[in-house]
Parts: C-alpha cells; structure tokens; sequence
C-alpha cells in the first residue's frame, strides 16, 4: 500500500470517528426514525441496562430499555422515570397506577386534577369508585367501578388480590385507568395498568 493511499485510508477512518463523536440524537421521529437515531438509542439502552439501580425488568435487558427510551421520547420523559414506573407482564408493558393518575393530573389537558367519587356499602365497606374532573367548564366522567363488577370480573378470586385487602385503593386505581384509557389515551399509550395485567 503507497504512503498516499494509507494517508487517505486513514484520513476516511478519522472522519467516521469524527462523525461518530459528533452525532447528535434527533429523536423528534422517534428512536427509529434513522439509522443514527438508532444506534445512539441502542448505546443508551445497553448503558442503561448495565446499571443496578433500573427496576430488575431493564436490568442486563437492553431490548427492555430501548423500548423505554421509545416510550419516554413519545412522552416527552425521562428514561430513568419511565423506567421507574413501567412494568413487563408476561411480555405485556404496563403503567403502575400511580403513574397514571399524576401523568393525567400533569398532562395539562384539564382543569383540575383527578377527583374519585367514592361510596360505601350498607355495612360501611368501599364498594364504588369514579373518576372525574372538568374540562372547560364541563364535566368529564370515567365509569363507575363497583366491587360487583370486580367480583363479576373475577379481580377479588385471584390469588392474593390486592381487592379483599385494599379495596378502596384498588377501586380508584382501576377508575382512574379506565378514565385515563377513555378520556385521554394519548396519555398514557393506550396501555393497561400494573393491576390490570396482572388480573388479566
């Protein structure tokens, strides 16, 4: 090889590491949008997946948290949060619950934050459960979950169900999975919550 042609092999393989030192994420289109899109989204999947501190789901599994990165780039969110409140059922991602009702409240697409209108039994037990709030100036409804339809669904016979221990907050947090999957899916991805998965 002449001393000119290993000058220019060497002056290509510094400008493809300089191209790599400069890349820059644009994930406007999504983590799939380009093949650059990709690979940097890749790099922080697997750096992410080597970390101890991510839930166990995204732990040595960097196909786990590429799809987190994904999902928090669709949510405008931070990784490491998304990660911290989804969850992996049996291959089925999953919101906890808590996590939907703050992502609704600060999703600016009302104008109050979630109200849970609650009754009780004829023996003073939680047996019924909405999820309301306004939007201007008109009400917007979930639908009313009662413990009738938990038992008809078969929610209370799994075993240990969270149902005959705590019903009450089972009982808002399905409401407000339900008014957020009606109301405003966009928020949440159309995804099921934690409970949800694991009862299904």
């Amino acid at each position: 090889m002449s001393d000119a042609t290993r000058t220019d092999t060497t002056e290509v393989a510094e400008k493809k590491q300089e191209q790599v030192r400069n890349r820059e994420a644009d994930f406007t289109k999504g983590i799939f949008a380009s093949s650059d899109s990709f690979t940097l989204a890749w790099q922080m999947a697997q750096a992410l997946a080597g970390s101890t501190i991510v839930p166990a789901n995204f732990q040595k599994s960097p196909q786990n948290c590429l799809i987190a990165i994904e999902q928090a780039n669709r949510l405008n969110m931070s990784p490491f949060l998304v990660m911290q409140n989804l969850y992996v059922i049996q291959g089925r991602p999953s919101w906890s619950s808590q996590w939907i009702i703050a992502a609704v409240n600060r999703s600016g697409k009302f104008d109050m934050e979630l109200q849970f209108d609650e009754k009780k039994d004829k023996d003073g037990k939680p047996f019924s459960c909405q999820c309301w709030t306004m939007k201007e100036g008109r009400r917007v409804d979930g639908i009313v979950i009662d413990m009738d339809m938990a038992r008809a669904e078969g929610w209370t016979s799994k075993n240990g169900s969270k149902w005959r221990t705590m019903p009450q907050v089972m009982l808002r947090y399905r409401a407000a999975s339900f008014f957020a999957r009606m109301n405003c899916p966009e928020v949440v991805l159309g995804m099921y919550s934690m409970e949800e998965s694991e009862e299904i």
